[in-house]
C-alpha cells in the first residue's frame, strides 16, 4: 500500500491543463484510484485577522517640602518623595482579549529628626484572558498578585520587628467566570470558582498570625516557638471585581475606580473581604498633574492592634489617602 501511494502519478503543470476557474481552488489527487479524475475541493477558509498589541502607561514623580525658621506657630521640617508606575499591555482579536496591568508606587518621608520612613508602598500585577461569548459577555480567567516592596513598622521609632514585608503578606487570586463589558469604561467580572492565597514569606510575621494564617505556638517559659506559624493560607470562594475608568469626567479631570469582593465558601461566607480603590487625576498641563488616591480595605482575617502594646487585636476598616502633585510622563501609544 505504501508503494502504491508513493508511486502514483500526480498531475503537474506539464501534463494537464487546469481551467482558470480552478486557479484558486485546491486540487487533490485521489489516493484511492490513481487513474481517477482530479478531485476539486471547492472550500474557502476565512483566516482570522492578526491580533493587535496595545501598550500604554504613565510614570510620575511627586514631591512635597516644608521648612520652618523662627516660626512662632511651631512645626517640623519635612520633605517627601514619591514615585509611581502604571503599565497596560493588551492583545486583542475579534474573539479574544488578553490584558495585563502593572501598578507600583513607593514613597519616602523625612520629618524632623525621626529619619526616613515610607508613606506609600504598593505592588500589583493582574492578567486577564477573555473569550467572547456575546457582544457584552466574555468567558474570562483572572489572575492577580498584590504585595509591597519594603518592610513596614508600627512607627518610625520602632524598627526592630516589622509588621509587613515583601510578600508578607502577599495575595494571589485566581478566578474563572464571566465578564460583562458593555463599553471600554465599565467592566464587571463574576467569578464563582475562585481561590485566594495569602502568603506570609517572613517567618517572624507568620508567627503572629495577623493575616489570617495559622499563628505559631509560643512557649513563654523557654521563650521559643513550639510550632511555627503557617506561611500559606488558601481559601476557596466567589470573587467579584468591578472597574470603571473615565479619563474625562470633566475637562482635565479623570477617574479610575476598582472594587474587589471575595467570600470564602468554607469559612464565614458572610464576612466579605473588600478592596476598594479610587484615583482622581487632575491635569494641570501636559506634564504637571495632581492625583488623589483613596484606598479602603476590610478583611475580617487581618488583625489590627487596638492598643500600643498589641494586647488587644481585631479586624478594622483600613484607610489610606495620598495626595500628590508632580511630574507625569505618558508612556506608549495607541498600539504597535
Amino acid at each position: 500500500i505504501v508503494f502504491s501511494i508513493l508511486s502514483m502519478p500526480f498531475a503537474s503543470a506539464n501534463n494537464i491543463n487546469v481551467d482558470d476557474s480552478l486557479a484558486n481552488k485546491e486540487i487533490v489527487p485521489s489516493i484511492i484510484n490513481p487513474n481517477a479524475e482530479l478531485i476539486i475541493v471547492d472550500e474557502e477558509f476565512d483566516e482570522e485577522p492578526a491580533g493587535t498589541w496595545n501598550f500604554f502607561g504613565n510614570s510620575s514623580i511627586m514631591t512635597n517640602q516644608t521648612q520652618f525658621s523662627n516660626w512662632q506657630g511651631g512645626g517640623q521640617n519635612s520633605i517627601s518623595l514619591a514615585t509611581s508606575l502604571s503599565l497596560n499591555l493588551t492583545y486583542s482579536t475579534s474573539t479574544l482579549n488578553w490584558q495585563t496591568t502593572f501598578d507600583a508606587g513607593y514613597g519616602l518621608m523625612l520629618q524632623g529628626n525621626s529619619g526616613w520612613y515610607k508613606n506609600d508602598d504598593r505592588l500589583s500585577i493582574t492578567t486577564q484572558i477573555g473569550k467572547r461569548a456575546s457582544d457584552a459577555w466574555n468567558y474570562t480567567i483572572v489572575m492577580s498578585a498584590q504585595s509591597q516592596f519594603q518592610p513596614g513598622y508600627y512607627s518610625p521609632d520602632d524598627t526592630e520587628q516589622p509588621i509587613s514585608d515583601f510578600f508578607a503578606p502577599g495575595y494571589v487570586v485566581a478566578s474563572l467566570g464571566l465578564e460583562y463589558k458593555p463599553d471600554y469604561k465599565l467592566s464587571v467580572f463574576l467569578g464563582p470558582v475562585s481561590t485566594k492565597n495569602t502568603i506570609v514569606r517572613n517567618q517572624d510575621i507568620a508567627n503572629t498570625g495577623n493575616y489570617g494564617n495559622e499563628p505559631g505556638v509560643y512557649d513563654y517559659v523557654t521563650g521559643t516557638y513550639i510550632t511555627e506559624g503557617k506561611k500559606l493560607r488558601s481559601e476557596t470562594g466567589g470573587f467579584i471585581r468591578v472597574t470603571y475608568n473615565e479619563p474625562r469626567i470633566m475637562k482635565n479631570i479623570g477617574l479610575s475606580s476598582s472594587l474587589e469582593l471575595f467570600s470564602n465558601y468554607m469559612y464565614k461566607a458572610g464576612n466579605i473581604d473588600v478592596n476598594f480603590e479610587n484615583q482622581l487625576n487632575l491635569k494641570i498641563n501636559e506634564y504637571i498633574t495632581t492625583n488623589l488616591i483613596l484606598h479602603f480595605i476590610y478583611d475580617d482575617d487581618i488583625l489590627i492592634n487596638l492598643d500600643p502594646e498589641g494586647l488587644r487585636q481585631g479586624p478594622r476598616l483600613q484607610f489610606k489617602e495620598v495626595l500628590n502633585v508632580g511630574l507625569t510622563i505618558n508612556l506608549g501609544g495607541a498600539g504597535y
